[in-house]
């Protein structure tokens, strides 16, 4: 399964031309969201929501539930007790790390044997190998 980062999230919903490409070559079925980036997501949204001013507000909300839309559309894996296995020993291998959201995903990527999609390979470099990552906005797939 793929796993997207937030930042594939978003790209997807600004209709990304190199991931419009991948996504005609890898099945729907195949592709989902952490749930630690469903609730990075939807921390910032209700964040916005709650914090508009008066003006801002109806523009905050509609996007608040435009983004509950676009997430519907995916299949969620959760944080599970595999992933907090594997999160544990990730935390005593890299405790100077500060990001611990990267750590989580990074775990739910392990745990389940899964591909991370990102743009920001170099947040998780030391912790996955290189085989479970891909950029589907920089690198163009295959010709095949």
């Amino acid at each position: 399964m793929y796993l997207w980062d937030a930042n594939i999230l978003r790209a997807f919903g600004q209709g990304h031309a190199t991931l419009r490409l991948y996504l005609l070559r890898v099945p729907w079925a195949e592709i989902a969201l952490p749930s630690v980036v469903v609730a990075e997501v939807l921390r910032g949204r209700c964040e916005f929501a709650l914090k508009a001013t008066p003006a801002e507000a109806p523009l905050a909300h509609q996007r608040l539930l435009d983004t509950q839309q676009m997430l519907a559309q995916f299949h969620i894996v959760v944080f599970d007790v595999a992933c907090a296995t594997v999160m544990e020993r990730l935390r005593q291998q890299h405790r100077r790390r500060k990001r611990y959201a990267d750590l989580m995903i990074a775990a739910m990527v392990l745990a389940g044997q899964h591909t991370l999609v990102t743009r920001n390979r170099m947040d998780f470099v030391d912790v996955l190998p290189a085989t479970q990552l891909a950029n589907w906005i920089d690198d163009p797939p295959d010709a095949s």
